[in-house]
C-alpha cells in the first residue's frame, strides 16, 4: 500500500528517486533481452510442436511431439549430440589448461613482455573468423604446413589425416575461443592478493599446493566463467565443423542448419536448437553447482 505520494511505506523519496533511477538504466538491458531472446525463444519453442508441412509452421492450433519423438528416439541425433557435448568439453578443458598458464604469467609479468603477450592474445579477436579458420585448413593439410615440416625432421613418412578429425575441431575451437578464456581468467588472477600466496610460500606451500589451496579457489568465478563462455561457444559453433571437418560432421549445429536451410523442415531444426539449448544450460548449471559445493563457497561474482 502506497501513500499519497505515491511512496511505498517506509520509503523515503530520495530512496524512491534511486529505485527509479536504476530502473531507468536497466529498462534498455531488459527491453533488448526482451525483444532480441525471451520473444524469439518462446517462437522457438512453439514452431517446435508444429507438424511439418513444408513450410516454417503447421496450421495454426496444431500441436505434436513428433519432433521430439524422433530426435529423442532416434540413436543417430543421441549421437550427434554427444559429439556436439564432447567438443565442448575438450575445447573447455583445453583453452582452461592454456588459457590459466598465459593469464598468470601475464598477471605477474611487467613492461614489454607483458604488452607483447597481450597483443598476442588479443590480436586473434580482431582477425575475422574465417580468415582464421581456414588459415588452420590450410596448416591441416595433407601436406600442409605441419605436414612439410614433419616430413623434412624425418618424423612421419606419407600424409597425415588430421583434417576433418575430431581432434582437429578440438584444436581450431581452442585456438578461436582461448582469447576470451585467457583477458577473463587474467582479470581474476589479478584480484588475488600477493601477500596471501607469500604467506602460503612462507608456511612452506608448495606451488602445486600455492595452485590447489591458494589460486583456484579465489580465481574460481574466473574459472567458471570462462568454462561457460568457451563451452557454450563450441557446443553452438557451425563455421569450424563446416570448414575444418565438411559438412558430413556429426554435430547439431550442421543438423540445424540443414534442416532449417535445405530442407525447409524449420520444427525439426527448432527442436534439435531448444533440445541443444537445454542441454547447454542443464550442463552449465550443473557445474556451477560442483565447483560451488567443491570450493566451499556459498556465493560469488562470475568474474
Amino acid at each position: 500500500m502506497t501513500s499519497a505520494g505515491g511512496v511505498l511505506p517506509g520509503e523515503t523519496p530520495p530512496r524512491r528517486r534511486l529505485r527509479l533511477g536504476w530502473f531507468a538504466f536497466l529498462a534498455p538491458l531488459l527491453f533488448l533481452l526482451v525483444v532480441f531472446f525471451v520473444i524469439p525463444l518462446i517462437d522457438l519453442l512453439s514452431v517446435s510442436f508444429a507438424p511439418f508441412t513444408g513450410g516454417p509452421r503447421g496450421e495454426a492450433g496444431e500441436f505434436t511431439l513428433a519432433n521430439y519423438a524422433k530426435i529423442l528416439g532416434d540413436p543417430f541425433y543421441l549421437q550427434m549430440m554427444w559429439n556436439s557435448v564432447q567438443l565442448g568439453v575438450y575445447s573447455t578443458v583445453f583453452a582452461l589448461l592454456i588459457g590459466y598458464a598465459v593469464a598468470f604469467y601475464l598477471s605477474r609479468t611487467s613492461g614489454w613482455e607483458r604488452t607483447l603477450i597481450s597483443v598476442a592474445c588479443i590480436l586473434p579477436i580482431f582477425v575475422n573468423v574465417i580468415v582464421g579458420i581456414l588459415g588452420w585448413y590450410i596448416l591441416l593439410l595433407p601436406f600442409g604446413v605441419f605436414q612439410q615440416a614433419l616430413t623434412a625432421l624425418g618424423l612421419i613418412d606419407g600424409p597425415l589425416r588430421w583434417l576433418r578429425s575430431f581432434w582437429a575441431l578440438v584444436a581450431v575451437l581452442t585456438w578461436e575461443h582461448l582469447p576470451f578464456a585467457i583477458l577473463i581468467l587474467v582479470s581474476s588472477l589479478q584480484h588475488v592478493p600477493a601477500d596471501k600466496i607469500a604467506a602460503a610460500r612462507i608456511a612452506g606451500a608448495s606451488n602445486f599446493q600455492i595452485l590447489r589451496t591458494v589460486l583456484l579457489p579465489l580465481t574460481m568465478p574466473g574459472i567458471v566463467a570462462s568454462a561457460i563462455l568457451v563451452f557454450s561457444l563450441s557446443v553452438s559453433s557451425y563455421l569450424v565443423p563446416i570448414l575444418i571437418a565438411g559438412p558430413r560432421a556429426q554435430v547439431i549445429p550442421l543438423s540445424i542448419f540443414s534442416f532449417a536451410s535445405e530442407l525447409l523442415n524449420w520444427p525439426m531444426a527448432s527442436a534439435l536448437a531448444f533440445l541443444l539449448l537445454i542441454v547447454v544450460a542443464v550442463i552449465t548449471y550443473a557445474f556451477i553447482a560442483l565447483t560451488n559445493r567443491l570450493t566451499r563457497r556459498g556465493e560469488w561474482e562470475m568474474v
